[in-house]
């Protein structure tokens, strides 16, 4: 009898790829119903997404670069977590190298699996309280400092299209649509 808590059965598992970043396996499989069946799985690592919010209110987002879709988007700070480095530890890394920004306080805005069905990764949003600069941007990437109101109108207007800053952003403007700031801001 076929459990349904994991209603695919895996028959067999090659590995089809390997770098120093990525893994690729190919999985056989039996579906619920018996028929055989196909997955890619891509083994990624996990990563962060950071929305760093400054003193005064405004939300930092990036424009930045990306080679597989050959051009420049809008999104939030971004990477990978290293080696023996713990989520929040990768977040501060992060929005220090690519924005210059460091913040005191940090608190989780939960996780996103970025495409469930072929990639085995979680990515860990965070926000970063009271961001500041202290030291340059890395090259290649411009940072914005938008209010709340030009950030969901960049999100309607589908300016921003990285999924873990969408549902970082989402995530932070409805907490705060629900519990405002002190103060009203």
């Amino acid at each position: 009898m076929q459990d349904p808590e994991r209603p695919i059965i895996t028959t067999a598992t090659r590995q089809v790829y390997a770098s120093r970043w990525w893994q690729v396996e190919e999985h056989d499989v039996v579906h619920a119903d018996g028929t055989p069946g196909m997955f890619n799985v891509l083994h990624c690592g996990d990563g962060v997404t950071i929305l760093a919010v400054t003193s005064d209110g405004d939300l930092c987002l990036i424009r930045e670069y990306k080679y597989a879709i050959g051009r420049h988007i809008l999104q939030l700070p971004s990477g990978g977590v290293d080696d023996g480095e713990q989520p929040l530890q990768a977040a501060m890394r992060e929005l220090l190298e690519e924005t210059g920004l460091a913040a005191a306080t940090w608190t989780s805005a939960g996780i996103v699996h970025p495409y469930p069905t072929n990639v085995a990764a979680t990515v860990h949003l965070f926000i970063a309280h009271d961001a500041r600069p202290v030291q340059d941007p890395e090259p290649g990437i411009d940072l914005l400092r938008v209010d709340r109101d030009t950030a969901l109108d960049l999100i309607t207007k589908h300016e921003v299209t990285h999924a873990a800053s969408l549902a970082c952003l989402l995530t932070y403007l409805l907490r705060e649509r629900v519990h405002p700031p002190a103060g009203g801001g």
